[in-house]
C-alpha cells in the first residue's frame, strides 16, 4: 500500500463498534450503497460482534474489515508505538486529556485511537466517519487530538439519548459535521445538548424497497409479526400483554417474535402467564432473506417501543420500513421518530407507548377489517418506494462526505476518479 500524496483525504474510513451485527443492517446497507455509488470506503470496527448469525452480505465483507481490537492487549502495542513516534506531541496531549477523565473506557479509547491512526497511515489520508456517538465517536475525538485527524459522526438512537450531554457536545464540537436519522434526534442534539443547528444534518436510513416488495403476499389469518432485539426498549412485553387481551376477547391470532436477546425467557414466561404460550413463538434471529418470507406471511406487523427509565429509545426502527415496503400493515408506538414515518390512519396506526389495552384495541380493529389493512399497506408501500429507497436516502450523507474528500477547487467527478485510483493502489 502506498500513501496518497498531499494531505487531502482520498477515502472514507467508516468506524463502527462491532461488526458484523445482525441488528445493524442499516449501517451495512448504507456502507454497501456508498460503495455501489462509487465512493471509496473502508470499514473499521472496534471488535467482532461474536454473533452466531450474520447476514450473507456482512460475511462477504468481513474479511476486509480492519479490527482495532484483535487478540490480546499486547498485539496493539506496535501500532500504538508507531503512532506515538509519528505524533509525539499529539500523543502526549491526548494522554494528558485521558488522565483527566479518570476512566478505563477513556484509556481503552486512546489505545484504539492510536491503533486506528496506525492502520489509516497505511493507505494514505482518509476522512473518518464514526457511527454512534458513544465509543466510536470518542475514538474519533481522541484521534483528532493525537494527529489532527478530521472526522464526522452519525448518531442513531440509544447513543444520543444515553450518552452524557457533556460528552456529546465535546465530540460533536470537533466534528466536521454530525448527522442523525430522525428529526427527533436532531432536535434533541440541538435543543437539549446544545450542538449548533448548522452542524447537524438529517440523513435518513433507507430500505431496499424492491427486495422487500418482491415476495408475493400470502398472509396467514391472524398472524402478527414483530422483529427486534429482545431488550426493554422494544416493548415486546407490552405486545405480549396486548395479545393476552386479544385472547380474553376471543380474537384468534398467532404472534411471532423474531430476534434474540436478554428477555427471551421473561417473554416466554409472560406469554404463559397470559395463557397464550401456545400462540406465541420466538424462533430467534433471522437473515434478511428469511425476513422477507416472514413478512410475506404476516397479516399485521406490530412493534410497541417505549422509552426506558435511562432514556433509551428507538429512532425509526428499520424493520418498520421493511414491513411497509413488503406491503404489511403496521401498528407502532407514537414516540421518537416513528411519527415522522407513520401518519396514523393514513399509512399505518400509532398508539400511545406502554398501553397494552390501546394496542389490543387497534390490533383487534385491524384484524377484523381487511379493507383498512389493504388501504394502510398500499399507502405505506407507495411512500417507502417514493421517498425511502436507499439510493435517495444515502444522497445527503454522500454529499457531505464528498465535501470532505474533494480538495478545494476540485470537481466532484475529479475527486471520484482520484478516489477510485487510490482504492486500486491500496
Amino acid at each position: 500500500m502506498s500513501a496518497a500524496t498531499g494531505g487531502e483525504a482520498r477515502q472514507v474510513a467508516v468506524l463502527v463498534k462491532r461488526f458484523p451485527r445482525l441488528s445493524e443492517t442499516f449501517i451495512l446497507t448504507e456502507f454497501l450503497e456508498l460503495r455501489r455509488q462509487g465512493m471509496s470506503v473502508q470499514l473499521y470496527a472496534i471488535m467482532d460482534a461474536g454473533e452466531r448469525e450474520a447476514h450473507p452480505e456482512a460475511l462477504a465483507l468481513a474479511p476486509e474489515v480492519v479490527y482495532l481490537r484483535a487478540g490480546s492487549a499486547w498485539t496493539a502495542l506496535p501500532g500504538v508505538l508507531r503512532t506515538a513516534r509519528r505524533h509525539p506531541r499529539g500523543t502526549l496531549r491526548a494522554a494528558g486529556w485521558v488522565l483527566t477523565r479518570h476512566s478505563r473506557a477513556a484509556a481503552r479509547n486512546l489505545v484504539h485511537a492510536m491503533v486506528l491512526l496506525d492502520r489509516l497511515s497505511e493507505c494514505g489520508p482518509a476522512h473518518l466517519h464514526a457511527h454512534f456517538l458513544h465509543s466510536p465517536a470518542a475514538i474519533a475525538f481522541i484521534a483528532r487530538k493525537v494527529s489532527g485527524q478530521r472526522y464526522s459522526l452519525t448518531g442513531h438512537a440509544k447513543d444520543i439519548y444515553t450518552t452524557l450531554p457533556e460528552n456529546l457536545r465535546m465530540r460533536c464540537r470537533d466534528a466536521e459535521f454530525v448527522t442523525t436519522c430522525t428529526e427527533a434526534g436532531l432536535r434533541y442534539l440541538v435543543e437539549e445538548v446544545g450542538v449548533p443547528r448548522r452542524r447537524v444534518s438529517l440523513c435518513r436510513h433507507g430500505v431496499d424497497a424492491e427486495r422487500f416488495g418482491a415476495a408475493p403476499r400470502q398472509p396467514r389469518p391472524g398472524r402478527i409479526l414483530t422483529v427486534g432485539r429482545l431488550v426493554p426498549k422494544k416493548g415486546f412485553d407490552v405486545l405480549v400483554r396486548a395479545c393476552g387481551e386479544l385472547h380474553r376477547r376471543g380474537v384468534p391470532f398467532e404472534l411471532r417474535i423474531l430476534g434474540a436477546g436478554q428477555l427471551r425467557e421473561q417473554l416466554l414466561a409472560l406469554a404463559a402467564g397470559e395463557g397464550i404460550a401456545d400462540r406465541v413463538r420466538l424462533p430467534g434471529s433471522v437473515s434478511q432473506s428469511r425476513l422477507v418470507s416472514e413478512l410475506a406471511e404476516a397479516e399485521l406487523f406490530a412493534l410497541a417501543p417505549v422509552v426506558t427509565p435511562d432514556g433509551d429509545r428507538d429512532g425509526i426502527p428499520n424493520v418498520i420500513l421493511e414491513a411497509m415496503a413488503a406491503g404489511v400493515p403496521v401498528v407502532s408506538s407514537e414516540i421518537s421518530g416513528i411519527p415522522e414515518l407513520i401518519a396514523d390512519g393514513f399509512n399505518g396506526r400509532l398508539v400511545a407507548p406502554g398501553s397494552a389495552e390501546r394496542l389490543a384495541d387497534t390490533l383487534q380493529e385491524l384484524l377484523g377489517d381487511r379493507a383498512q389493512r389493504a388501504r394502510l399497506a398500499d399507502a405505506a408501500q407507495r411512500l417507502v418506494r417514493e421517498r425511502w429507497g436507499w439510493s435517495a436516502a444515502v444522497a445527503p450523507l454522500r454529499s457531505l462526505l464528498e465535501g470532505e474528500l474533494a480538495p478545494a477547487g476540485q470537481s466532484g467527478l475529479e475527486a471520484e476518479a482520484e478516489a477510485e485510483a487510490e482504492a486500486v493502489r491500496c
